[in-house]
């Protein structure tokens, strides 16, 4: 019986270690497997992202001054009042830093888009446009990048 006993004993202690590295296995193969879901993701956000970039670029340049100006006028103007918003809901230094890069982001901005009122060439406005559309982009992707770490 001691004999029975202690052969169970020692095949369930040989047989433990391989249970507990087979359920490790799986746990790093789900991991691994989770992300891997979540890189194609990211990827297929990017690639849709870039096609939208493209699109607008592409129709920034065929519309007109005035217009164009108008658009980005105004859109500066709702960025600027979200950045107070965001303001109002600073608590951690860090974020006051963040709100601090986004209003000089936007003044920085907004002296561009009086540079390029000031342009009178048709060649040369649509130049300047080219570096403005990408200061707008990115005031804009920062914007919503602390809307969403704010919560709002």
């Amino acid at each position: 019986m001691k004999k029975t006993l202690l052969t169970c004993l020692v095949i369930s202690l040989c047989l433990a270690p391989s249970q507990a590295e087979d359920s490790l296995n799986e746990q790093l193969r789900r991991a691994a497997e989770k992300l891997k879901n979540e890189f194609s993701k990211v990827k297929e956000q990017t690639e849709v992202t870039g096609r939208e970039w493209y699109k607008k670029a592409k129709e920034h340049l065929t519309t007109s001054r005035e217009e164009y100006l108008k658009k980005a006028g105004d859109a500066l103007t709702r960025w600027k009042a979200d950045i107070d918003v965001l303001k109002d809901q600073v608590g951690r230094e860090y974020f006051k830093t963040r709100v601090e890069a986004l209003e000089e982001h936007h003044a920085f901005a907004v002296k561009e888009i009086g540079t390029l009122t000031a342009i009178t060439e048709e060649a040369q406005f649509r130049a300047r446009q080219k570096s403005f559309d990408k200061t707008l982009w990115t005031l804009e992707a920062a914007i919503e990048q602390a809307q969403e770490e704010a919560g709002l």
